[in-house]
């Protein structure tokens, strides 16, 4: 069973397993998590992981953004970016709330904006 910071496989609603390439926009909801790699733009108002072996080179616009892989684009927290050991982050960060685990690589530029100040994005319709 997979657990990352309290959450559980069951809370999971869309996997990118290692092996998986994706070019495009991708919109989500819920809780979806990357460990192929993508290139493009990721958009919902909910929580992206992107895995030990996921690799994305994206603007992404989420609600909160929890990295242990490598992403290299622009990142927009509504709620939270957090970068855990091991990630690799050249990016520029926009977020009300940044957390930075020991061991996590960082390398950009960081604007802190009060929560609220971010619009919502559209999610894409449910099917």
């Amino acid at each position: 069973m997979i657990k990352l910071k309290g959450l559980t496989a069951e809370g999971l609603n869309g996997f990118m397993d290692e092996g998986t390439e994706f070019l495009g926009e991708l919109r989500f909801r819920d809780t979806l998590r990357i460990d192929g790699h993508l290139k493009g733009k990721i958009v919902s108002d909910n929580t992206l992981i992107v895995g030990e072996s996921g690799h994305v080179e994206a603007d992404i616009d989420c609600g909160v953004v929890s990295i242990r892989g490598t992403v290299l684009g622009r990142v927009h927290g509504r709620q939270r970016i957090e970068l855990l050991a091991g990630s690799k982050v050249q990016a520029t960060l926009v977020s009300p709330k940044l957390v930075i685990e020991d061991g996590a690589f960082f390398q950009g530029d960081c604007e802190m904006v009060p929560a609220g100040k971010l619009t919502p994005v559209a999610t894409a319709p449910r099917p």
